[in-house]
């Protein structure tokens, strides 16, 4: 193995979770991988090229599923009381599976989440966006939160929806995703992840007990020769979905933010609104919700440019980086609706890309779309430096997004 360089400095700390580009710039001119410390304590190599990452999503001996190899996790826990693990029951889902049964898993999802739906679902999308707006209206002019007032509520009513779920049945998810995703306490996470497992899996035991035709029932259902989900897969892939939901909302905060600050790039889509698939896929490129994806190990040693990452060593795959590498990307850090090259990041790669893509396509045209129309003087209402972003290792969140509507 070609030895690793030293991580460069603040890596992990407040200013890196505010802005971590030009830390991964610095990480990139170091070396395809580079091994630091993470923020559970446990050692893990990062990885912020762009073909490199591609080369991680989508290597054979780049595997998933951690929980199988437990000696792994304790040999590369370097502070124990960091060491964060969920339940057990909503890990069986797609994004914790290696072939062949991430196949099985994807493909009934990917069934039940089909291009038809998502076209089927637009006018109910368009609706749903609608009401929320004429709420966040009615909270203005501002500051008013785009992301907790308007992001959230609308992302999550559309995935309820799309679930099913009774209004008795929802709860309130983003206080769980905030302690899954960001809170660093051990036992509030074994705690919550406990909390979500026997509330998924009570949704499930009413819907086998009584079908209703929702997205859980499909799942539930055997279909063109394809087995259905058993009872805990389907209670993990409720969790799975709903996480996803939280994803759209961060999707709207940040290419929202991405375009106010670029005046011009906004002005030149208010005036053609033909740019709007191009500049969502460019909102996803210079800021999506993913700052990373981990950890997955290796089953064997695995080449990274000139370097060699051993066998049974953790990957984080820096997707935010990747996407603002200058050797694919021109210009990378600068904010181009019109950009060409759309082969970005921000949706996955390979057999893990996003199953729910094209709904969660549909529902960002719809709201920026709406958002165009509704508030054309919307403008943010704090300094730049003011707004800030969760620490997580691996999602690129906004802690809000505080703007004045009219």
């Amino acid at each position: 193995m070609t030895a690793a360089p030293l991580a460069p400095p603040a890596f992990f700390t407040p200013e890196f979770f505010h802005d971590p580009h030009p830390s991964f710039d610095a990480l990139r001119d170091l070396a395809p991988a580079t091994r630091v410390l993470g923020p559970s304590g446990n050692r893990i190599w990062v990885i912020p090229g762009y073909e490199d990452a591609r080369t991680a999503l989508t290597h054979p001996d780049v595997r998933k599923d951690e929980w199988r190899r437990p000696e792994l996790r304790d040999r590369h826990q370097v502070e124990p009381e960091l060491r964060r693990e969920v339940d057990v029951r909503i890990r069986h889902n797609m994004i914790n599976a290696d072939p062949p049964e991430h196949q099985r898993l994807r493909h009934r999802t990917q069934q039940a989440l089909s291009p038809a739906r998502a076209d089927a679902l637009r006018p109910r999308l368009a609706r749903l966006a609608d009401l929320h707006l004429d709420a966040l209206a009615a909270a203005g002019p501002g500051p008013v939160d785009l992301r907790g007032a308007f992001g959230y509520p609308f992302a999550l009513a559309v995935v309820t929806e799309l679930l099913g779920l009774r209004e008795d049945e929802q709860r309130d998810f983003r206080s769980w995703f905030q302690t899954l995703m960001v809170h660093r306490s051990a036992r509030a996470v074994r705690e919550v992840s406990a909390e979500i497992a026997d509330y998924a899996e009570a949704v499930v035991d009413r819907r086998l007990a009584r079908p209703t035709g929702d997205l859980i029932c499909a799942l539930a259902a055997d279909r063109d020769g394809h087995a259905a989900l058993d009872r805990s897969e389907l209670a993990s892939t409720v969790f799975l979905l709903l996480i996803a939901g939280a994803e759209t909302a961060n999707a709207v905060a940040n290419g929202t933010l991405a375009l106010l600050r670029h005046p011009e790039q906004l002005a030149a889509l208010r005036a053609d609104r033909s740019l709007l698939p191009g500049a969502i896929e460019e909102t996803l490129r210079y800021e999506g919700s993913f700052r990373a994806v981990g950890p997955r190990y290796t089953d064997r040693p695995v080449r990274f440019g000139e370097l060699t990452v051993p066998e049974g060593e953790f990957l984080l795959i820096a997707l935010q980086a990747a996407n603002r590498d200058p050797h694919r990307f021109r210009d990378p850090h600068r904010f181009d609706i019109t950009r060409a090259d759309r082969q970005h990041l921000g949706m996955g790669y390979g057999a893990h890309r996003c199953v729910g893509s094209k709904i969660a396509y549909a529902q960002l045209e719809i709201v920026h779309e709406r958002l165009l129309d509704r508030f054309p003087r919307m403008r943010p209402a704090v300094a730049a430096e003011e707004i800030r972003r969760q620490p997580s290792m691996t999602m690129n969140w906004l802690e809000s997004l505080p703007v004045t509507l009219w």
